[in-house]
């Protein structure tokens, strides 16, 4: 039996904020705004920026939120015959950061208006051309991004308490692929089992086919759950090859961190509040807590047949 994940959960057990709750981190571990852009007039001849003084400055985008506004460039003037701008230098962010904002002033102004937002984390260089009339939101002066590592340290707790448990905490589309149907049941690998999305198989000619729903039912009640074949149906034969049978299934107890049992989001936090205050024991391979933290996963552990 292999399992593959197919689709990942798209929320984690627990949030940063309650992480860090829990650890007592202070609020300021977040992502760090970018430096100053360097800045100079592009010499390509008449453009849109207006006549006057412009500074600029960037901000970094995560999954979570914005940077405040980072460090402020030095000033370039436009006139009317030379009203573009050449930017460069544009610090790139961790490995968390998807996007970068640019904000500038109007001519000779003191607010940062949002001036173009690069959609990556590579791109160093912009040509500004923007008249000040088609300027965004001002830049904000709040950061709401979290800290990387501690939304590093969330995913990788959470994959280790569903490798020891057994069970795929928010929801998660995983397949199960077997060599050829067993006689009976089908053992699930991976617990609560939401649903069954298709059971498919090679069959003896090397064509790909589902089997009707009607012919399975599952049985969530039992741990670990089963697919088993229908009253009076047998499953099909299927070819002599590797993988002959895939069977792709949604597990988790729910969309949401608060579906997750309390005693298993302890343990993630716990996990991650050890991790992040004693770096050098988790390289250690020590990353665990006390026993009575190691002993919350107890009751949700499934020992496979």
């Amino acid at each position: 039996m292999t399992l593959r994940i197919i689709t990942a959960p798209t929320v984690e057990p627990v949030t940063v904020a309650e992480v860090k709750q829990w650890s007592r981190i202070d609020a300021s571990n977040q992502e760090v705004p970018p430096g100053a852009i360097t800045v100079a007039l592009s010499g390509a001849g008449a453009g849109n920026v207006d006549s006057g003084a412009h500074r600029y400055l960037a901000t970094f985008v995560t999954a979570d939120g914005e940077t405040q506004a980072g460090a402020v460039s030095a000033a370039v003037t436009t006139t009317g015959g030379d009203g573009k701008v050449s930017l460069s230098g544009i610090q790139l962010g961790g490995a968390l950061v998807t996007a970068r904002k640019l904000y500038r002033t109007a001519a000779n102004g003191s607010t940062y208006l949002l001036l173009a937002t690069l959609a990556d984390n590579t791109t160093t260089v912009y040509a500004d051309n923007i008249a000040d009339v088609s300027l965004g939101a001002a830049a904000p002066s709040v950061n709401t991004t979290s800290d990387p590592m501690l939304t590093m340290l969330i995913k990788t707790a959470r994959q280790v308490a569903e490798n020891i448990t057994g069970r795929g905490l928010i929801t998660q589309t995983w397949e199960q692929v077997l060599d050829k149907f067993p006689e009976k049941e089908i053992e699930i690998g991976m617990m609560p089992i939401q649903s069954i999305t298709s059971v498919k198989y090679y069959d003896e000619a090397g064509a790909l086919q589902t089997v009707n729903p009607t012919n399975y039912v599952l049985d969530v009640d039992t741990i670990p759950g089963w697919v088993l074949p229908a009253i009076n149906v047998s499953w099909p034969s299927t070819m002599d090859i590797a993988q002959a049978v895939i069977i792709r299934f949604v597990s988790g107890y729910g969309n949401a961190g608060s579906s997750v049992p309390a005693e298993i989001r302890m343990w993630i936090s716990a996990q991650v509040a050890a991790a992040y205050n004693n770096p050098d024991a988790l390289m250690d391979g020590k990353y665990t807590c006390l026993q009575f933290i190691d002993g919350l996963l107890y009751p949700y552990r499934i020992y496979w047949l």
